[in-house]
């Protein structure tokens, strides 16, 4: 009966006892293997800062180039033609010999169409031919002003009103001079049997003498080169031309009454 006591006891202390050993296991066995210190924990020192750079010295090819030539470009730059505008023409520039006959030759090219108007038709009376001329010359000379119209943007650049000026004379200018030689001829001179085809006759030389009066005209200023010397000659020169290209188109057409 005392075995039967104390053995449920004894089996309370061995479960404690192997539960305290199992638990103490772990702990000592760390202990163990953890090698003996024998001062504090040494403390982690921070990693060293980093040095800032030197700062950027100022080298030769940092420098601007001063003294140094600039390097040429690739494409050469394009001459420049001396402008001088219009309105303010270079009246000091002298012309040549050379230019001041050119200019005398050219005046008779008129003259040779107005002889010339006598020769072709049934009227040859020199007066009347003579007036229609002046006639056609004077109306030419209205809208013609634009005809001679320069660009006046330096490097020869056209605006859009100096475009629009010379447009408007050029398609203007031959049926108006043609208007006053035919106009003159048909109420002062008796008049022509076809009216219509006398005044496309002159209509055809007026748009003709144009054409020549602005190449004669070009000519000659090319000549002069930037003296304005004689511009009221040349102008007129070329009116003369229309006139009496209108002239010379209208006796070849006309048949009188």
């Amino acid at each position: 009966m005392a075995r039967r006591g104390k053995g449920p006891a004894r089996s309370r202390v061995d479960r404690a006892l192997l539960l305290a050993g199992l638990l103490g296991a772990p702990g000592v066995l760390a202990s163990e293997a953890r090698p003996p210190q024998e001062g504090p924990l040494p403390v982690a020192e921070p990693p060293p800062a980093e040095e800032p750079p030197p700062p950027l010295e100022p080298t030769v090819s940092d420098a601007p180039f001063l003294d140094a030539q600039p390097p040429p470009p690739a494409v050469p730059p394009r001459t420049l033609r001396p402008f001088i505008p219009h309105g303010e023409p270079d009246t000091d520039a002298p012309l040549s010999g050379g230019t001041w006959a050119a200019h005398g030759a050219l005046t008779l090219l008129p003259l040779g169409t107005a002889w010339a108007a006598t020769r072709v038709g049934d009227d040859s009376r020199l007066g009347p031919i003579a007036a229609e001329a002046a006639a056609g010359t004077l109306v030419a000379s209205l809208p013609g002003r634009f005809l001679f119209v320069h660009p006046s943007y330096p490097q020869g650049r056209w605006m859009e009103l100096e475009v629009g000026a010379f447009g408007a004379a050029f398609v203007v200018t031959p049926p108006l001079a043609a208007l006053g030689t035919w106009g003159l001829g048909e109420v002062a001179f008796g008049g022509s049997e076809q009216r219509g085809h006398a005044y496309l006759g002159a209509l055809g030389g007026a748009a003709a003498g144009m054409l020549v009066g602005l190449a004669a005209h070009e000519a000659l200023r090319h000549l002069a080169g930037s003296s304005e010397r004689l511009e009221f000659v040349r102008s007129y020169l070329a009116f003369t031309c229309i006139g009496t290209g209108a002239t010379l188109g209208y006796q070849w057409s006309r048949t009188p009454r």
